[in-house]
């Protein structure tokens, strides 16, 4: 799949926490007989679900309007957030990705979390876990307000769907955080290295993503196959200004031996000559 990056949105994490309170919308409210307290908050798939004192549960679109006091990681102070509205997200071919339009209403005027994605869409969603600004996963528990900006929620719409175990027991963890490292352009691991407005196809071995024809002067070349713990090989990199090959031979010694577009081709990152390659890339 052909994807063009307009904005690298390195610090998707936005709030890590449970819920402190909640203020419900009009219809779930009505339907919650006083007094109630949420006594449970889980998230499932992209959806929030809270379960209350009487055992009445709410999740999902019920929960537009809703206004939520929560805590930053390590933050004292509770910050209101508004749920605006909620769709599924038309590119997931099965539905379960719920995209959430949120505000930020502690002051007088309310701020729209998250940038812009390329669509120029405000969207995010709550991952279980805790992220860090890097976009490695730090914590099994809380959750994770992720911005389709950023590369934790491009990876999630990508089809790398990190809750869930494909029918042979492929575990889609391990190819959310390996798209992590591929849209950051993060070879080895520590530091991403690309930037706005890189174009580049995705593809994996699983068929979740396919590679893209290309044709004349916008033709792509492999760029690298990617791991949980960065690129496997890298025959080029994306933005050269940012990390060169001789670069990485410095910086990276276990790529030291796998660079350049002779030892790095698609078919030996794909043969697992330098290990597991669970997802490729190609890039000008």
């Amino acid at each position: 799949m052909i994807a063009t990056f307009m904005k690298l949105a390195v610090g998707a994490l936005l709030f890590c926490a449970a819920f402190a309170s909640s203020s419900l919308p009009a219809a779930a409210a009505a339907a919650a007989s006083p007094p109630e307290r949420i006594e449970k908050t889980d998230v499932v798939g992209t959806a929030f679900r809270l379960t209350f004192s009487s055992g009445k549960v709410l999740q999902g679109k019920e929960l537009v309007g809703a206004t939520l006091s929560l805590r930053l990681s390590g933050d004292a102070v509770a910050h209101r957030v508004r749920i605006d509205d909620i769709v599924t997200d038309s590119r997931d071919p099965d539905g379960e990705v719920l995209l959430h339009k949120v505000t930020v209403v502690d002051g007088r005027t309310p701020v729209e979390l998250c940038d812009p994605d390329p669509d120029g869409n405000r969207w995010m969603f709550p991952l279980k876990g805790q992220w860090n600004s890097e976009g490695k996963m730090i914590s099994q528990s809380g959750f994770t307000l992720t911005c389709s900006a950023g590369a934790q929620g491009k990876c999630v719409r990508f089809g790398y769907k990190p809750w869930k175990t494909l029918s042979d027991g492929t575990d889609l963890a391990e190819y959310h955080r390996a798209c992590v490292n591929m849209v950051r352009a993060d070879y080895c691991g520590d530091r991403a290295t690309t930037r706005t407005g890189m174009k580049i196809d995705i593809y994996d071995d699983r068929g979740i993503q396919r590679e893209a024809e290309s044709s004349g002067s916008d033709e792509l070349s492999f760029e690298a196959g990617w791991s949980t713990a960065g690129a496997v090989c890298v025959a080029h990199t994306r933005v050269p200004d940012r990390m060169t090959l001789d670069g990485l031979q410095r910086s990276c010694p276990r790529l030291a031996n796998r660079l350049g577009s002779v030892l790095c081709t698609a078919q030996n990152a794909k043969t697992g000559l330098f290990g597991k390659a669970l997802i490729f890339n190609r890039s000008h």
